[in-house]
């Protein structure tokens, strides 16, 4: 992990620059932000007492394991969304709708096939919507 930081009374957490809001951050009271940096850090406090150097962030373990906890949550939950969304776009029907023309084309395409007395399968309009459906069939 290369930076940290702890914002108590937010309970939020990032780590690498990801950050989340978390249940619970449990520090002391008079602790408003733990803040690292790869190699050290140090405590902000909210009560008046002096920053205090650290060397290490092994006694907030619980709390970056939590931030991974929700990170893998998150990052799941994206994957998911995205294969959701593979899987809606994969379906025939909306394959078929970024495949018709505007509805200003179609009726103009209606209109011309009125005009040429083509209500029929020999339309112009019939002839697109046919393709369209050929080509993204029902499953």
């Amino acid at each position: 992990m290369a930076t940290l930081t702890i914002i108590k009374d937010d309970k939020f957490v990032a780590v690498d620059s990801i950050g989340f809001v978390l249940d619970a951050v449990d520090l002391p009271t008079n602790v408003h932000a733990i803040q690292w940096d790869g190699s050290s850090g140090w405590i902000e406090y909210n009560d008046g007492t002096a920053n205090e150097t650290i060397d290490s962030i092994s006694a907030y373990s619980t709390i970056t394991d939590d931030h991974a906890t929700k990170k893998a949550a998150h990052d799941a939950a994206v994957t998911q969304a995205a294969a959701d969304q593979t899987a809606l776009d994969n379906q025939y029907d909306q394959k078929r709708l970024g495949a018709y023309a505007s509805y200003g084309d179609q009726l103009d395409q209606l209109y011309h096939d009125m005009t040429a007395g083509k209500l029929d399968a020999t339309g112009e309009w019939h002839k697109a919507i046919k393709a369209v459906k050929d080509a993204n069939p029902k499953p």
